[in-house]
C-alpha cells in the first residue's frame, strides 16, 4: 500500500465545504445570480470551500447546457475560496463530461459518485475511478460514497487495493456510517483527505485525521461552524464550548432527519434550500418532481435547528 501525503496541484480540498444549493426562480430557471450571491456571502463567512452539484444541491437536475453554465458562473464567483464541481450522473460518460468541464473552468476538484441508475460490482469500481485518473490532468477526485443511491458500498479494501493509488483521487466523503466501516476509512487519512459527510461527525473524525467536513448546518449558523471546525483541528475537543456544540449539532441533525411526513432522503434538496433560507439566502423553488418542505415540516425544521442558532448569536460580533 502507498504511504504517499496528499498534495494538490490547485486549492486544497479541506475545511468545510458548503453543500450550495441550485437555486431556481419561480418558472423553475437557473437563478444564476442567485448562485454567484451565495458564493460570494459564503466567502465572506469565511468558509472555505463549496461544492457545486451535490445531491442536496440537485445534481440530478440541469441539462448538459444548464450545467455548463452554472460551471462558469461559478468559476467566475470564486475567487479564493476552494471550488468543487459534483460530476456524478447516471453514467460514466456523462460524469466524464461534467469532470472535464469542471477541469476546463478551473474548479479545484470534483465530487464523483458512482453511477446510480445500474449499480456496479465492487470489483468495476477500480476501474471507473481509474478512467477518470487517466483522463483529468489537475483536477482533485472527492470519491463519494453513497450506497442509498448507487447500491455499491465502496470497501476499505477496495480502497487499499485501488483507489489508494490513483494521482486524481484526493479525497473521499464516506456515507456508510458504520463503524467498523467508517473508522477503517478513517485510518486512510494520511494518504487521502477524509471529509465527514455532514458538519456532525466532525468532532470524531478530526481526532482521527479527518480535514474536513460537508457543511449543510453552516447555512444556519457559519460562524458557529467555524468556530467549531478550528477548535477541533487545534485539538480542543474537550474544550466546554466544542462539547456543546457536538452535543448540540448531534440532536439538532436527527431531528433535521426526521421532520413529519418529509423523510431525509427524497427531501434533502428542500431542506438545504430551507437551511440556507435561515440566513436569508437565495433559493427559491426545488425543481420538479421534487418539492419544497410544507408548512408543518418548515416549522419542526426552524425549530430543530433553533439551539445551534442561539450559539451563533451568542458569539461575539
Amino acid at each position: 500500500m502507498s504511504s504517499r501525503s496528499v498534495t494538490f496541484d490547485r486549492q486544497p480540498i479541506e475545511g468545510i465545504l458548503a453543500l450550495s444549493p441550485l437555486c431556481m426562480d419561480e418558472s423553475y430557471e437557473i437563478d444564476y445570480d442567485g448562485i454567484r450571491e451565495n458564493i460570494q456571502w459564503l466567502e465572506d463567512q469565511g468558509v472555505h470551500g463549496f461544492i457545486q452539484f451535490a445531491t442536496m444541491g440537485q445534481s440530478m437536475a440541469p441539462s448538459e447546457e444548464e450545467f455548463d453554465r452554472v460551471a462558469e458562473v461559478c468559476a467566475e464567483a470564486a475567487d479564493d475560496i476552494t471550488y468543487i464541481l459534483g460530476s456524478s450522473a447516471p453514467n460514466q460518460q456523462e460524469a466524464m463530461r461534467r469532470a472535464k468541464k469542471a477541469e476546463a473552468v478551473g474548479a479545484d476538484g470534483t465530487l464523483l459518485e458512482l453511477p446510480y441508475m445500474i449499480p456496479l460490482q465492487q470489483e468495476w469500481v477500480g476501474d471507473f475511478y481509474s478512467a477518470f485518473d487517466e483522463e483529468l490532468e489537475e483536477l482533485g477526485i472527492i470519491v463519494y460514497n453513497y450506497p442509498p443511491a448507487t447500491d455499491v458500498d465502496i470497501t476499505p479494501e477496495t480502497w487499499q487495493e485501488e483507489l489508494i493509488e490513483l494521482d486524481a483521487v484526493k479525497a473521499v466523503k464516506d456515507s456508510n456510517y458504520a463503524t467498523d466501516h467508517y473508522d477503517r476509512i478513517l485510518n486512510l487519512s494520511d494518504q487521502v483527505n477524509v471529509i465527514s459527510p455532514y458538519d456532525c461527525p466532525f468532532w470524531h473524525d478530526s481526532q482521527l485525521g479527518g480535514q474536513g467536513f460537508i457543511g449543510i448546518l453552516t447555512w444556519a449558523a457559519p460562524q458557529t461552524m467555524l468556530r467549531f471546525y478550528e477548535e477541533c483541528r487545534a485539538g480542543n475537543h474537550h474544550d466546554e464550548w466544542v462539547r456543546e456544540v457536538n452535543s448540540t449539532l448531534a440532536e439538532v441533525w436527527g431531528d433535521v432527519a426526521s421532520l413529519p411526513d418529509r423523510p431525509m432522503g427524497s427531501n434533502s434538496p428542500a431542506i438545504l434550500h430551507e437551511l440556507a433560507d435561515l440566513s436569508d439566502r437565495p433559493t427559491g423553488p426545488v425543481r420538479d418532481p421534487y418539492r419544497r418542505l410544507h408548512g408543518e415540516a418548515v416549522e419542526a425544521l426552524h425549530e430543530a435547528v433553533e439551539p445551534l442558532r442561539a450559539i451563533e448569536r451568542r458569539l461575539p460580533a
